[in-house]
């Protein structure tokens, strides 16, 4: 199915409505329905369905903000939570001194890993 249709012009009087009927067709469908890579500033210019890269790459991107990634399946970023979470728990169960248990040297740095 066409994106946009726009009738054939017939010559004859009717010609030059056919013709404005025809432009204003194609204002609506730019103002409307087409995805500027530049875009007026103002004007809304947003995505409103999915779009299929078709196994294309989207390329030289700064900055990317996003409210979730799923890779096969797997919430990455609730992944990312739990293993930060679980650094942190190991990390906050940890000692660390230079002053020697028994049999150690004073200067060497320890550490112990509480339960």
């Amino acid at each position: 199915m066409a994106k946009i249709t726009i009738s054939d012009i017939q010559s004859g009087y009717a010609s030059t409505s056919a013709l404005n009927a025809t432009f204003n067709t194609l204002e609506d469908h730019f103002n409307n329905q087409v995805l500027y890579r530049r875009n007026p500033s103002g004007e809304p210019n947003q995505m409103e369905n999915n779009l299929d890269m078709n196994n294309f790459d989207i390329l030289n991107v700064s900055n990317m903000q996003v409210d979730s990634v799923t890779v096969n399946g797997v919430d990455i970023i609730t992944t990312m939570n739990t293993i930060y979470n679980n650094y942190l728990a190991l990390v906050n169960r940890v000692t660390v001194s230079t002053a020697s248990p028994s049999g150690g040297t004073n200067g060497d740095i320890w550490f112990k890993v509480s339960a």
